[in-house]
């Protein structure tokens, strides 16, 4: 697959220009992708000190600081840090001058969202959210075809794992996912949400339930099943859940003419049309390729005013909004509206 070009003032970023905060495990895969995928010379801002050894014995530039940064301040920022820190510290690297990326969620609720998009405003630099589904070869496929089975009047998305097998070696229980207040599936797999969204509509209101099972012990929720309508009037249904051993991660929209599903483990797309043969594509595109496609986008897109596909803040920030309406539908038990994240 070859490199996406980026533009001429991206291309010849040096090492101090464009700076990745946070480097646990999504912030190391970022630096990776800069430098192995892109070419580029980036800087890691750890929010740990324990790491910088680490990164320099891996050859990667660490800053302690953003003033240590080009004295024009960086042009582009990542921030990778844990989901807690991402308005503080988003709000800093524009503050310095830089477009910002912000892995997603953007935020754990969406109070001071807006603050964040007035501080973007008044010093003229754009925010995304690092939704890297959005690029997967699939999913793009995926959205190709989906005029082929013709009005859609029902989607089922299904995203299932088993948390302590996400990342072998570490506990589980002590990493963000577990506490409450900025993990828990809702939030880990707003992939689904997002996605959700830019395929077949906002809604305006939904029902869900969100449970802790308890079999994990952890405190945050371990699953979550949402249901709204969107604005077409077709009903979508999502499964989140930390809890399944065997993990699937399907998308399937049943349409007038016919059915199409997403398969991100299967790396593979089909269409079923009435009447006609199955028609199935398989991808063969890895994690790190998907997201060098987005750093790529984000790279163009800052510098042109462009989104392509990048999830912009706004974007970012109703699917922040869902969540907060989908734990009150679930507190209460009843329809809640996703309110508004300009009024939070």
């Amino acid at each position: 697959m070859s490199t996406p070009q980026i533009t001429k003032a991206a291309s010849t970023k040096d090492a101090t220009e464009i700076v990745v905060c946070g480097t646990g495990s999504i912030g190391l895969r970022h630096l990776r992708v800069l430098r192995d995928g892109l070419g580029l010379n980036p800087s890691a801002l750890p929010t740990r000190a324990v790491r910088v050894s680490e990164l320099r014995a891996e050859g990667i530039r660490t800053i302690s600081a953003w003033q240590e940064a080009a004295t024009s301040g960086p042009q582009f920022a990542i921030v990778a840090s844990a989901t807690s820190r991402h308005l503080a510290d988003a709000n800093e690297a524009l503050a310095f001058g830089a477009d910002v990326l912000v892995e997603k969620p953007l935020a754990p609720s969406a109070t001071g969202i807006s603050d964040l998009a007035k501080t973007a405003k008044r010093c003229g630099r754009r925010v995304f959210v690092a939704c890297n589904l959005r690029f997967d070869a699939g999913l793009i496929r995926f959205r190709e075809y989906l005029p082929e089975i013709g009005p859609v009047h029902a989607v089922r998305i299904e995203c299932q794992s088993f948390l302590p097998e996400w990342r072998p070696g570490s506990d589980y229980r002590r990493a963000y996912s577990a506490r409450p207040e900025e993990g828990g599936v809702l939030r880990d797999l707003i992939h689904e949400i997002d996605y959700a969204i830019w395929l077949f509509g906002a809604p305006s209101s939904l029902f869900a339930r969100l449970k802790n099972s308890g079999v994990l012990g952890i405190e945050s929720d371990d699953s979550a099943d949402i249901l709204w309508d969107t604005p077409s009037g077709a009903s979508v249904s999502i499964r989140l859940d930390y809890v399944t051993r065997i993990g699937r991660r399907k998308m399937r929209a049943f349409g007038e003419r016919g059915d199409l599903e997403w398969d991100y483990f299967g790396r593979r797309v089909s269409l079923a049309l009435a009447g006609q043969p199955e028609r199935t594509w398989a991808t063969e595109q890895t994690r790190d390729e998907m997201m060098r496609d987005q750093a790529a986008a984000f790279l163009r897109c800052a510098g042109e005013g462009t989104t392509s596909s990048l999830a912009t803040l706004e974007e970012g920030a109703f699917a922040v909004a869902v969540c907060d309406a989908a734990r009150k539908s679930s507190a209460l038990g009843r329809v809640e509206p996703v309110v508004d994240w300009r009024t939070s």
